[in-house]
């Protein structure tokens, strides 16, 4: 099964990628993606409803566009891209701040180009990048059952079975 790298507390682990093209969902496989597509139709239209300026025909003509993993405005999912925007987006931010402006007063779409403009400008960036998602990867990698075999457990009560511990379902 093949794996993709995410961010937990700071730091970088693999995790298994789960579903494939043609998966059958389970029942709460479906409801928890429905309510995805519902949170992210959302979160992405708040600001025209916050506007006064959507509509029913809107949402609907966003809701039949809307795909799963496809983000607007050129987003990347690939670790190596998404770190030089980062440090890109860290230098251009500082350049801002020194220049005695606000980075918010800058639209984000402008900082967003101006940092796609400077690692084609600068490859410098992209090898810092590479270097440091190599680092990530290498530590999430590395072997850590000695420490974690050492690890004291927390002493439990024996009436809850361990229900203390289990995460919270929300609704």
């Amino acid at each position: 099964m093949s794996s993709e790298q995410i961010t937990i507390g700071g730091s970088a682990f693999n995790v298994p990628l789960r579903y494939e093209e043609g998966h059958e969902l389970t029942p709460g496989e479906a409801s928890a993606l429905n309510q995805t597509f519902h949170e992210n139709i959302r979160n992405n239209l708040a600001k025209q409803a916050k506007d006064g300026v959507l509509t029913q025909a809107i949402v609907d003509k966003y809701a039949t566009e809307y795909a799963f993993g496809v983000r607007a405005g050129g987003a990347t999912r690939d670790p190596v891209q998404a770190e030089a925007m980062r440090i890109a987006k860290s230098k251009i931010t500082a350049a801002i701040k020194a220049a005695g402006k606000k980075v918010s007063d800058v639209e984000t779409s402008a900082l967003n180009e101006a940092a796609k403009a400077l690692i084609a400008r600068d490859p410098a960036i992209t090898t810092m990048a590479q270097e440091r998602v190599a680092q990530a990867q290498a530590l999430a990698t590395g072997d850590l059952a000695d420490l974690i075999g050492s690890l004291p457990t927390k002493a439990t009560d024996g009436a809850a079975d361990g229900a203390a511990d289990a995460p919270q379902a929300q609704g």
